[in-house]
């Protein structure tokens, strides 16, 4: 009996261009999936257009293998899963949000000669009614498990990679991000995440969280300026950026002093988050943490006191010596 697992998850991150971001796959039950055998660019791709518009696209297919291969070509919504910018397909979107039944893809299926590449195109019908506002749907390409020879059982995988495809339909759409979360803390290697405002040393990693609750995708841009307590600027870090899409919260990550050449960190500091959207719209929000490298600081206050110990044991001689050279002993 020969099964399928589709792998129907994927990994996002928006990334700072328009059409730039990290496309992969989420883990997969069976470790066949570890090895890719095809691959597609671009992974994302963004349109803007009017009511009764159009646009069009295309992706590039490569066959990472020595053997020819066959694809099939289908279509699907996605919605935000996480606050990672991981993206999860979907047919059930909410329709105010789905695109998929808007594409029109020239083939079904895609046959790869071995080592080849191939271009789908596809175009995007926006009917004369739609809301504006953004949609989203992804070009997916799926490979097709090998048949198990008769009388054998096994898992065969799957694989599904997809173009995301961001659409804006032009009008007077609802543009709204708020500050979620800003805050120090700690960044481990797994993406995991530990508020802090006390530091013995960097790095000082920041958590931005911005919610959309508009209709359309946004993207915020700006800086965090960090002061110290005398109200100089110490370092300004422009702001991670990151797609944020409607109904979702988006996590953006910052760190200071992290790089080779760290600079020495002591007292409180205040860290400034100043960022606009939708060609001027600001968000605003502030945060304190303190740097203490305690380690340091008792190396000082060691010989702080054995200077303040030989000088008092030896404050008679000290004195003595003094009378000795005015004369009077």
């Amino acid at each position: 009996m020969k099964t399928a697992t589709s792998l129907r998850r994927f990994l996002l991150t928006l990334a700072t261009g328009a059409t730039g971001a990290v496309f992969a796959l989420a883990p997969s039950i069976s470790t066949a999936a570890a090895s890719e055998s095809f691959q597609i660019s671009p992974p994302t791709a963004n349109y803007s257009g009017d009511h009764g518009g159009a646009a069009a696209g295309k992706i590039k297919v490569n066959n990472l293998t020595n053997t020819p291969l066959t694809l099939k070509v289908g279509k699907a919504n996605f919605v935000a899963k996480g606050e990672e910018g991981e993206v999860e397909l979907t047919d059930n979107a909410d329709p105010l949000y789905s695109l998929s039944p808007w594409f029109n893809v020239n083939a079904t299926q895609v046959d790869l000669p071995a080592l080849g590449t191939k271009e789908v195109t596809y175009t995007i019908a926006i009917p004369a009614d739609a809301e504006p506002g953004g949609r989203y749907g992804s070009i997916v390409f799926s490979s097709i498990p090998p048949a198990l020879p008769s009388g054998q059982s096994g898992a065969a995988v799957q694989q599904d990679l997809g173009g995301l495809v961001f659409l804006r339909i032009n009008g007077p759409a609802k543009e709204q991000l708020s500050v979620e979360t800003f805050e120090t803390g700690h960044l481990s290697a797994k993406s995991a995440w530990s508020p802090a405002s006390f530091f013995q040393h960097g790095p000082v990693d920041f958590l931005t969280r911005l919610k959309n609750t508009g209709n359309v995708h946004e993207k915020a841009t700006g800086t965090i300026t960090i002061k110290n307590a005398f109200g100089f600027t110490v370092a300004k870090l422009p702001l991670d950026q990151h797609f944020v899409i409607p109904g979702a919260i988006r996590r953006l990550h910052n760190s200071w002093a992290n790089g080779a050449k760290k600079p020495f960190l002591f007292g409180p500091y205040t860290a400034t988050l100043d960022a606009k959207y939708d060609d001027g719209k600001t968000l605003t929000a502030s945060t304190h943490f303190t740097v203490i490298p305690l380690a340091q600081v008792a190396i000082v206050l060691i010989i702080l006191i054995l200077l303040i110990l030989f000088f008092w044991k030896g404050r008679k001689r000290f004195a003595r010596a003094l009378r000795i050279l005015a004369g009077k002993e």
